[in-house]
């Protein structure tokens, strides 16, 4: 146990109980957050919140229930000395069973530590509409959680605030520690080119969430899409319990197992694996968290394969290579279209570049293109093996290559964050002819 973070625990001292109660509330949640994240993640949902939004919510109600308890107990020391000795028991009751009054009177009127606390109260206890109401019973549900499942393991506040030591050691080890483990040399070698950090990791698994979330929406879900955001949760899962070792929960472990498993069920029915050891391999069955670590390793050596240096200063380069075949049928009065045959098919190299300033192509965007370009060498995916003169999607069709890499621009361009798509140069070439004529090479920007 680090004894500086417990002596700053102990120590610690505020301007008013009511910023003690804040930063202690706000501790209790970082713990639940992070032990018992699967009641965060279903109420999400359930309501379509950020993680921003919803910490605020739950915290103004724990905040003044841990409050408004030290008030009643006489605990509420001008410095905040004594908020550790608050009972957690009290705390949960008054959580469980809000009382309007006692809780919008625990937040100072003059309050400066958190001006909106007082209007974000009470806006949750006075809804009367149904998504209101919805919200409401959501957040008092998880904030109930988050109370009791510290009520269970002590009777103070100072209880399980000592507790927050270990917690810090085990965060810090997730952000210091490499993954994959370096369990073979293309693990190594995938984390040395290019690894993301830990943050990063989480970053752009949100950020996944997000885009498959609006693509949920609008009916356009991509196999590819949901296929690297369970492989980005499933490693970032694995990630955390590797680094928390022993003090990881076990719902932290049971999600590493489960979602390993369900990565490794999905690919064995569509075949998008990328590393050398099948799905179905029964070397995984004991730990399927090694699927994933493998998998992971050939999605960053992938990433990396499509990095060149930049060209430009301030500027970093993404390059995409895809092979995808595909049909087209020339128009009549194209007499002269050099393949003399009707419908046909062709095997299509498709460059992918995007140049641009590093605060555009971000992490995050990076993963949009990888995603993308990934969609269009899938079978399920809207290129291959399609035929191109039904493609439409409001570009002018026209002969092969020239049409055909205006559509992947496009298309590569809408799932990109805003502006990126300015940035983006596609380069479509047939790959089976002897001879390649003009018409078979295309370019977009």
């Amino acid at each position: 146990m680090d004894d500086d973070i417990l002596q700053q625990v102990e120590k610690a001292r505020f301007p008013s109980p009511w910023a003690g109660s804040i930063a202690w509330a706000q501790a209790l949640i970082q713990w639940h957050f992070i032990l018992l994240p699967n009641a965060w993640v279903e109420t999400e949902e359930d309501l379509g919140a950020g993680q921003d939004e919803l910490t605020s919510a739950v915290t103004a109600v724990l905040a003044a229930a841990l409050h408004a308890t030290a008030i009643e107990q006489g605990l509420d020391a001008p410095d905040g000395g004594r908020l550790l000795q608050v009972p957690l028991q009290p705390v949960a009751e008054l959580v469980a069973a809000p009382d309007q009054d006692i809780l919008q009177q625990a937040v100072p009127e003059d309050d400066i530590i958190w001006p909106q606390a007082r209007d974000l109260l009470e806006h949750l206890l006075t809804a009367e509409d149904p998504d209101g109401l919805a919200v409401q019973d959501a957040v008092a549900a998880l904030a109930t959680r988050v109370i009791r499942a510290h009520a269970e393991q002590g009777e103070t506040v100072g209880d399980r605030l000592r507790t927050i030591p270990v917690l810090q050691q085990a965060v810090e080890r997730l952000t210091f520690l490499p993954y994959p483990v370096a369990e073979s040399e293309a693990a190594a070698a995938a984390h040395s080119a290019g690894g993301l950090s830990a943050e990063a990791h989480r970053r752009v698994t949100e950020s996944l969430k997000a885009h498959h979330r609006i693509q949920q929406i609008t009916g356009e879900v991509h196999p590819a899409l949901g296929r690297e955001l369970l492989l980005m949760r499933a490693a970032l899962h694995d990630r955390t319990v590797l680094a928390f070792a022993d003090y990881a929960s076990p719902e932290q472990q049971d999600n590493a197992h489960t979602t390993a498993q369900a990565l490794r069920e999905q690919d064995a029915q569509s075949g998008l694996w990328r590393g050398e050891i099948p799905p179905t391999d029964n070397r995984w069955d004991d730990v399927p968290q090694r699927y994933v670590r493998q998998e992971y390793t050939a999605y960053l050596s992938h990433a990396a394969a499509g990095r060149q240096t930049p060209a430009l200063a301030g500027h970093v380069t993404s390059v995409h290579l895809i092979e995808v075949s595909a049909h087209h049928t020339p128009l009549a009065q194209l007499r002269n279209h050099p393949c003399g045959q009707g419908r046909h098919r062709h095997d299509y190299r498709v460059r992918i570049e995007v140049l641009a300033p590093v605060d555009l192509l971000t992490e995050d965007a990076s993963a949009r293109l990888r995603t993308a370009a990934s969609a269009l060498e899938r079978a399920e995916g809207p290129l291959r093996g399609k035929d191109l003169d039904r493609l439409g999607g409001g570009v002018e069709t026209g002969t092969d290559e020239r049409w055909l890499a205006g559509w992947v621009h496009q298309w590569v361009g809408a799932q990109l964050p805003p502006g990126l798509a300015d940035h983006l140069l596609v380069e479509v070439e047939a790959t089976d002819l002897e001879v390649v004529p003009a018409v078979h090479l295309g370019k977009a920007r």
